[in-house]
């Protein structure tokens, strides 16, 4: 019997024979659990007149990808916790070589020396740009990183009540909520001036009156705003006995002034505008660090990689913290994060010293540039922002009729994605993937739909 070496199912009576050994009839049989309304009832159109090779079935399903006129990066505005930014190839290349691919919890330190020093250079560059004195090693995304850092400072405080800030986004409220209904823990929600986005007398009121373990503050705001005011905030916390939890996009902060240094206690970000691509939403990294605190760092949940000297005096790395009930006692565990995001936190450092210092400030410009161009497109279709007299980075929310309906009307008339819908509000981002044209074509798209 003649069949191909590698591809033996080729061969029809090869593929009867094995048909017949699993005990079905035909091929269809295999498929039963698929609904019959969904299947594709024709043959496809792809290698119609001849068998398609690999190089050209790529190209022609590239082809079928861009005339969708969809996907293109400079044509996503979405905003919210994940946003289009540019992933240089040299990332993506590297972080799929071997040593890396393949890695998982580096439980053996004597055979995972590389990818703990990477883990261990990942810490060390977060902890500069967030200017905090210990980062761990990377958690699940933004929105859990929130959580355990909200249950961090319950464990601190023994207070089971946090705070958290209005314009957070909707899904990190779902996700810090889910956590704290097992610890019978209260979320306080506090606001804003509906113009500044700064703090007002209320605000400290409220904090004030509450006393919480934790204050959640986003700076930027999730919204978009650069509060002035997160310093006084900081402060007023910690004039009330609480612990102040900054979440800061990580790439507004080679512009800005970092956490670390405005006082924070614990500072959280979400590393995928570092190098991570969107796909469709995960998977991300959660960035979670501390102030050099003993009780902190006893609470710290993840995991934490330090520098040291074996036997023959050489430098080393291992794993100097792990507080999850594989390690410890259950009882003693501060959290059950177990699946490490190791290969995106190796894909963020990557792409921090790939752009440097000079590259990273350059890019948080032009974000920072591009968001106030799409802030004019919004006021030149008379739509305008929350806290309109903010100074907005990345993110802008804005309130519409009908963000689900109107969102998929611009997306079939303009082939753009033009934000993420909400209830009754939706979130556009400008990144450094735009540029004047991008934006324009944004404007069009907004004003064609919205001012009907």
């Amino acid at each position: 019997m003649k069949y191909h070496p590698w591809i033996p199912n080729d061969n029809e009576e090869l593929l009867n024979i094995m048909l017949k050994t699993i005990g079905i009839n035909n091929w269809d049989e295999l498929f039963t659990s698929i609904p019959e309304e969904i299947k594709l009832k024709k043959k496809l159109k792809i290698g119609a007149e001849r068998p398609l090779n690999t190089i050209e079935l790529e190209k022609h399903m590239k082809e079928v990808v861009r005339a969708q006129n969809i996907v293109d990066l400079e044509r996503v505005f979405s905003g919210g916790p994940v946003a289009p930014h540019f992933v240089p190839q040299v990332t993506t290349y590297l972080i799929n070589r071997g040593e890396f691919l393949t890695a998982y919890t580096p439980y053996q330190a004597e055979i995972s020396q590389g990818l703990l020093k990477a883990l261990y250079e990942y810490q060390s560059l977060m902890a500069i740009l967030y200017d905090i004195e210990i980062v761990n090693a990377g958690m699940y995304d933004g929105g859990t990183a929130l959580a355990e850092a909200s249950l961090l400072s319950i464990r601190i405080k023994k207070n089971k009540k946090i705070a958290i800030s209005s314009t957070l986004f909707e899904e990190y409220k779902s996700v810090i909520k889910t956590y704290l209904y097992g610890q019978n823990a209260t979320l306080i929600e506090y606001d804003f001036d509906k113009d500044t986005g700064e703090i007002t007398g209320e605000t400290i009121e409220k904090i004030k009156n509450e006393k919480p373990s934790g204050v959640i503050i986003d700076y930027p705001s999730n919204f978009g705003p650069i509060r002035k005011s997160t310093k006084e905030l900081i402060e007023e916390v910690h004039k009330y006995g609480s612990l102040a939890i900054t979440f800061s996009d990580p790439s507004s902060l080679p512009i800005l002034t970092p956490p670390g240094e405005l006082g924070s206690d614990i500072i959280v970000g979400e590393g995928q505008s570092l190098g991570l691509p969107m796909s469709g939403g995960g998977s991300l990294l959660g960035i979670l660090g501390i102030k050099n605190d003993k009780e902190l760092l006893r609470n710290l949940p993840g995991r934490l990689i330090g520098e040291t000297v074996d036997a023959d005096g050489k430098k080393g790395y291992m794993m100097i913290l792990q507080t999850r009930e594989q390690h410890i006692r259950r009882e003693k565990a501060t959290s059950n994060i177990t699946t490490a995001t190791t290969l995106n936190a190796i894909a963020v450092a990557i792409n921090v010293l790939l752009y440097g210092e000079k590259g990273l400030k350059t890019r948080a410009e032009k974000i920072l540039e591009n968001t106030k161009m799409l802030k004019q497109a919004l006021e030149k279709n008379g739509i305008e922002a929350s806290y309109k007299k903010a100074l907005h980075f990345k993110n802008i929310s804005y309130k519409i009729d009908d963000p689900f309906t109107e969102g998929r009307e611009i997306i079939e008339k303009y082939k753009i994605i033009p934000f993420t819908p909400y209830q009754n509000y939706a979130i556009s981002s400008a990144t450094e993937v735009h540029n004047n044209e991008d934006i324009s074509l944004f404007s069009e798209a907004i004003g064609g739909v919205l001012r009907k």
